[in-house]
């Protein structure tokens, strides 16, 4: 028996192998392959995700329901998925109406102002260098033509400013086009939100008919350890936008900065992002405000580092807390690699999924250490 378990171990590992390395020296056929595959799928991808956010603030509306009613009612489910699409419409309302025009009107003020504040930055350091000989001839003996930096600066913003606008522009195009697709998704989600107990039963149902239940309770606690951590943080990350948004708003409105709603949304959404979220929104912020007042994109700069330190250190812990379980150094590794891979997305997600892997390897070294007889709660001498 023992033979055949070595033997069965020995051909599934040179199946990973051969696997592996084929996957390495095809990977265009597997991305082009896994392309066609999420693009054929993306309505229902697209819905999935919607519904796993959505069934955050459906649980939590269908528990106040409960508060007030003994027995479950079949009408509270339905109830809480419609407030919770309300709540959606709303937002997508205040982006559309609000949010697009003022950030298009930021882009535009930043387009026609940036010449101008180039211009004077060039005249400035002219005035310097004329009232700086040896810069003078320094700057002779580099052969650098002043006007030609000057062009190429202002070309150079110009162009970087246009093609954000026309990026806005795609992308509410794209927005627009993909109608369909977002009311299939929208369908697709509303269905599995009304069945999701039905759903989730079937699928514990396909896992313990096709694995040992050894196997099976494994593939079902991980789903629920999973769920558990991508809850806790979207909940929490997105509690915490909000937060953030809104006391990015009041602060510049009471210090009277410009852009103040471009600035406060672009700073709470990009709040999402661990770690590098908040230096990114406060960059974004100081560049904005810098070409319209320079002094005010420096006081910017500190309200903006005042804010990410009440939000790190009464914000967080408390709306988020430890729920990830994930320690700070692969926040920022996760974070960091999940971005070079897969952009804004790997971003957002690389956190959670770390987590989950984290907990599952603590778990199982956890419990060989104790199968050992050995002491994981005392710390190694030798370290």
């Amino acid at each position: 028996m023992d033979i055949r378990k070595n033997w069965g171990r020995l051909l599934s590992l040179l199946m990973i192998i051969v696997l592996v390395y084929w996957a390495v020296n095809n990977m265009l056929v597997l991305q082009n392959f896994l392309n066609a595959i999420i693009s054929a799928f993306q309505p229902f991808i697209f819905g999935a995700s919607f519904a796993f956010i959505l069934n955050l603030p459906v649980k939590r509306i269908e528990s106040w329901v409960m508060k007030w009613q003994k027995e479950y009612k079949k009408w509270f489910r339905p109830l809480a998925i419609v407030v919770s699409f309300m709540f959606v419409i709303l937002i997508l309302f205040f982006l559309v109406f609000l949010v697009i025009p003022d950030l298009e009107r930021t882009v535009t003020s930043f387009i026609e102002v940036v010449p101008n504040q180039i211009a004077r930055i060039i005249h400035w350091f002219d005035r310097f260098v004329d009232n700086n000989p040896k810069i003078i001839q320094f700057i002779q003996n580099l052969e650098i033509d002043l006007n030609s930096i000057q062009q190429d600066l202002i070309d150079y913003a110009q162009a970087f400013a246009t093609n954000t606008l026309g990026n806005i522009v795609s992308f509410i195009t794209g927005a627009v086009s993909s109608v369909v697709t977002m009311f299939i998704a929208i369908v697709f989600a509303f269905f599995l939100l009304t069945n999701k107990e039905k759903i989730i039963r079937q699928f514990k149902k396909i896992i313990y008919s096709v694995w040992s239940l050894k196997w099976a309770n494994y593939f079902i606690n991980v789903g629920q350890k999973a769920n558990e951590i991508f809850s806790n943080f979207v909940g929490g990350a997105i509690i915490e936008a909000f937060i953030l948004g809104m006391l990015v708003y009041l602060g510049m409105l009471l210090f009277n900065f410009p852009f103040k709603l471009s600035i406060s949304v672009i700073t709470g959404a990009l709040a999402l992002i661990p770690i590098y979220g908040a230096i990114i929104g406060g960059i974004i912020g100081f560049t904005l405000i810098s070409v319209v007042h320079f002094k005010q994109a420096v006081w910017f700069i500190i309200f903006i580092v005042i804010i990410q330190q009440i939000e790190g250190n009464i914000i967080y812990p408390r709306v988020v807390g430890n729920k990830v379980g994930l320690p700070g150094i692969w926040v920022m590794v996760s974070v960091t690699v999940g971005g070079s891979f897969f952009g804004l997305i790997g971003m957002l997600v690389s956190v959670p999924l770390v987590s989950v892997v984290y907990s599952l390897i603590s778990a199982t070294v956890n419990y060989r250490l104790e199968a050992a007889g050995l002491n994981i709660n005392t710390d190694s001498k030798n370290l």
